[in-house]
């Protein structure tokens, strides 16, 4: 019978020792402990501008997966509109990547709060870009594509109106 000597043993229990601290080093950096993010966003789902607020609701090594929501207003275009309302995105996002630099795509929901019959009220929205992020705080920046498609019909568009838009966020996760 085959008896291993003192030395293998030895390299063995280094070996899994060694392994075991490389799989928990390996997860803990690449594990998000700040989830939650507070960002300004200029374009996207808000339409010029909005204040969001998303939380990491689940992750594994090289995936998670964020939801968002967001305030935003007309205030910027009060010479072309009646009257001042509040506009509302909503998003849920994957995230592929490892430690901060993320590729992201998403599908979200814009809703704007107006009785003006000439705005579009509903609008779907679609994200590709990227997301840099520390997993345990600190700054987040977001670069993407995010075109918009709204059903909705009037004078103005008869039928569905894809329009290509450009998002560009700052903020601080914690």
């Amino acid at each position: 019978m085959y008896t291993p000597s003192a030395f293998t043993r030895a390299l063995l229990v280094c070996f899994l020792s060694l392994s075991g601290y490389l799989v928990t080093a390996q997860n803990y950096r690449d594990t998000f402990s700040a989830k939650t993010s507070l960002y300004a966003e200029l374009g996207g789902n808000g339409d010029a501008y909005s204040l969001n607020v998303d939380r990491i609701v689940y992750q594994d090594a090289m995936f998670k997966t964020a939801l968002r929501v967001g305030l935003s207003s007309n205030l910027f275009f009060l010479e072309q509109e009646s009257g001042v309302y509040p506009v509302v995105p909503v998003e849920v996002s994957g995230m592929l990547g490892r430690y901060r630099k993320h590729i992201e795509a998403g599908l979200g929901y814009t809703r704007r709060f107006t009785t003006e019959p000439d705005l579009i009220q509903n609008m779907y929205f679609g994200r590709v870009g990227f997301r840099y992020q520390q997993p345990q705080g600190g700054m987040l920046v977001r670069v993407g594509l995010t075109p918009f498609l709204s059903a909705e019909v009037d004078r103005k568009t008869p039928g569905l109106t894809l329009v290509p838009r450009f998002a560009f966020s700052i903020g601080r996760s914690f």
